[in-house]
């Protein structure tokens, strides 16, 4: 049993923090000891000569900053350039950002001695920062979709967004834990790759108004003046509206599917329940007969049903239930039985912590939205699974936020990345492989409506090879 020395101040969101890395990332039984003292010291119940002292920073900040621009980290961030060889061979990328921690004696972050080992970063405050998103609560920033964008956050600005920084730290703890008292065990976790996808159009015509339809045909013929496009879409259409769903540009399902159970991996699909709410909800009725023949074969194959929120529920917790209920009936009502549901906000669109408090309020499982529409990478600083903290309220949910680390359209798309195919396959492989190395989860979000390129097809297919 480990012993965690600590101050006297936020015990709350303390005993989040400690049970997260402790128990839900390590493995490892802990008991807390408020003290006062100015940092946090970590004993072996069977051992008190040497001990692992830790900075704390982040939770000694008053009452009054809590939540306030103050209680940022200072930037630029200083960095450790590691010299230790123990250390530089584990998955610890070079110099090391501290987003909170002590000004370090010698210049070093990591000291050893008779008496134990002290780490001049604050491990465990800058774990919570990362995790319970606070620096979204803080700032105001906001692009045209409300959403916090990745070029305000720390990790973009310090430049280590496409490396998740808390398994850094976690690492850091658990080889000065396992040097101090080399009986300790650590969790074994295995590492997962998860392809998702967004359901915002399963079919490309069947669901268009006359007036959608007119608009975009008539775009094939004098926009693009592609009349073989525009002769195609008029058979497709009839082809779908008469039974033959495969004929639909965008039902891409069973490749997909295909895909996946190729490489033995599990697809989660998030359908959208809403119609009319906003014009970039989906356009397609829950309880459509093709809808319900399609989830039952997503089901029937062993893949996932999820709920994709509509674009205003992100705030609206009533909202969020009522689609929740509706989509777990009509799974109960055509035999479709999962143990669980999770879900993604359309256009990612999310807010801190309001949305997670919605989620779990509508009995949803887990929510896997925190990547930034705009850069591929670690939003979240980590790529486990991990359970989440209303910081607004001090209490720990049942929910658990699933990191998302890559959208294709972040990657590829013009108003974003705009990154090349090849590009793109290089960033993205190495954000797989990071989590692979770490044993955790690489989450990928790839919409069924962009499985129509071929190009698109093969990038897709060479990072899960």
């Amino acid at each position: 049993m480990l012993f965690i020395h600590h101050p006297p101040s936020y015990d709350k969101e303390r005993n989040y923090i400690y049970d997260v890395i402790f128990r839900e990332f390590l493995g490892l039984e802990y008991r807390g000891v408020v003290e006062d003292r100015s940092d946090i010291c970590v004993r072996m119940a069977d051992d008190n000569q040497e001990t692992l002292t830790i900075s704390d920073k982040f939770f000694a900040v008053s009452r009054s900053e809590w939540m306030q621009s103050s209680s940022l980290p200072l930037q630029p961030l200083p960095k450790w350039d590691i010299e230790e060889k123990e250390i530089q061979s584990l998955n610890v990328n070079g110099s090391l950002p501290i987003i909170y921690g002590n000004t370090p004696e010698e210049g070093t972050y990591l000291s050893c001695s008779d008496q134990g080992i002290t780490i001049a970063v604050d491990i465990f405050g800058s774990a919570f920062f990362m995790l319970t998103q606070y620096e979204e609560i803080v700032k105001s920033d906001r692009d045209n979709h409300d959403r916090f964008p990745a070029q305000s956050s720390l990790a973009y600005r310090e430049g280590f967004l496409e490396r998740p920084i808390i398994n850094e730290y976690v690492e850091i703890l658990w080889w000065a834990l396992k040097k101090l008292w080399p009986g300790l065990q650590r969790k074994q976790r295995h590492s997962r790759i998860i392809p998702t996808h967004d359901v915002d159009s399963p079919f490309g015509s069947l669901f268009l108004s006359p007036y959608a339809m007119g608009r975009t045909l008539a775009g094939d013929l004098l926009k693009r003046r592609n009349l073989t496009a525009f002769m195609k879409r008029i058979t497709n259409l009839y082809k779908v509206k008469t039974g033959n769903v495969l004929a639909d540009d965008h039902y891409t399902f069973d490749l997909i599917m295909d895909i996946s159970e190729k490489h033995n991996l599990t697809s989660s699909f998030y359908m959208m329940e809403a119609q009319g709410q906003s014009q970039l909800d989906g356009n397609y009725p829950l309880d459509h007969p093709y809808i319900i023949k399609l989830m039952q074969s997503i089901h029937n194959r062993g893949h996932e049903i999820g709920l994709h929120p509509s674009y205003v529920s992100y705030q609206d917790g009533q909202e969020v239930k009522r689609e929740a209920e509706r989509l777990l009936s009509l799974c109960h009502k055509h035999g479709i039985q999962q143990s669980h549901i999770g879900g993604r906000q359309h256009y990612l669109r999310w807010r801190c912590p309001d949305t997670w408090q919605h989620y779990e309020d509508a009995g949803l499982v887990y929510d896997t939205t925190l990547s930034f529409a705009d850069h591929i990478g670690f939003r979240c600083g980590v790529c486990y699974e991990y359970p989440v903290f209303n910081v607004l309220t001090g209490e720990v949910l049942k929910l658990k936020e699933r990191p998302l680390i890559v959208m294709e359209c972040s990657a590829l798309d013009s108003r974003y990345m705009n990154l090349s195919h090849e590009e793109a396959l290089e960033r993205i492989i190495n954000l797989k492989n990071i989590c692979l190395n770490y044993n955790g989860d690489f989450v990928l979000l790839w919409h069924n409506s962009r499985f129509i390129d071929i190009k698109e097809i093969e990038l897709y297919k060479a990072i899960l090879l």
